[in-house]
This record gives structure tokens, C-alpha cells and sequence, in this order.
């Protein structure tokens, strides 16, 4: 058996391989089918697709948001060095 799940990745440009570093794992929970009626299984599907896609964006967006901001604390840094016997915040 198998199931579906959907990966949030970086792909790191620099290395010649396009290697990806996976950020986050959604996995999608199966619907049986034998629980489904002919008449609304598409709305099922259609709905729990969704709501998955939601969770994805979430996440998407909170990854993204974490790398912008991780480039912005960078460039700040830059600003104000560490003088003589100072270390920087870990």
C-alpha cells in the first residue's frame, strides 16, 4: 500500500547537484473509499484536499517567513559589528 504526502524543500542552487533539504513533511491521511457514497466522494475528496492545502500554505508561508527573516538578521548584524572582545547573540 502507499500513500501521499507532500515535502516543503530547499533547493540549494550552490552545489552542483541541486541538492534539496527537506523543511517540512505534510502527510496526506488516506480516505477509504468504502466509506464514501457515490454521490458526495468527489466533495469528500474535494474537501480534504483543501484542508491539506491549507496546511501546506501554513507551512509554506512560515518557511519562507523564517528565511526572510533570517536574511534580514543577517544584513542587520552587518550593521553593528561586534567591537573589541564582544561576541555576537547565538
Amino acid at each position: 500500500m502507499s500513500r501521499l504526502c507532500v515535502l516543503i524543500c530547499r533547493v540549494d542552487d550552490e552545489a552542483e547537484t541541486d541538492r534539496l533539504t527537506e523543511l517540512s513533511r505534510i502527510d496526506v491521511s488516506s480516505i477509504d473509499a468504502g466509506c464514501l457514497s457515490q454521490s458526495t466522494a468527489l466533495d469528500a475528496l474535494e474537501t480534504k484536499t483543501l484542508d491539506t492545502g491549507r496546511i501546506v500554505m501554513r507551512r509554506l508561508l512560515a518557511a519562507h517567513w523564517h528565511e526572510i527573516d533570517e536574511q534580514l538578521v543577517a544584513q542587520h548584524e552587518l550593521l553593528f559589528p561586534p567591537r573589541d572582545g564582544e561576541t555576537r547573540w547565538t
